[in-house]
């Protein structure tokens, strides 16, 4: 990846938990079967955790 990062595929929020003596080296990228609600439930749980996810805006619309 461009920012040095390696991929790792995530699949549920608890795999987010893997990442999290790994943040420097791992980034998070959300697999292609995962629904927008969980999505958003994986962005959450990075964002506090302080792991990077690649695609993060994937499948997520917000109401304007």
């Amino acid at each position: 990846m461009p920012s040095g990062h390696k991929a790792f595929l995530v699949h549920n929020s608890s795999d987010v938990d893997l990442l999290l003596m790994h943040n420097k080296t791992f980034a998070a990228e959300i697999s292609h079967a995962v629904s927008s609600r969980k999505r958003v439930e994986i962005v959450d749980k990075a964002k506090k955790l302080g792991v990077k996810v690649t695609n993060a805006k994937a499948r997520v619309t917000t109401e304007s």
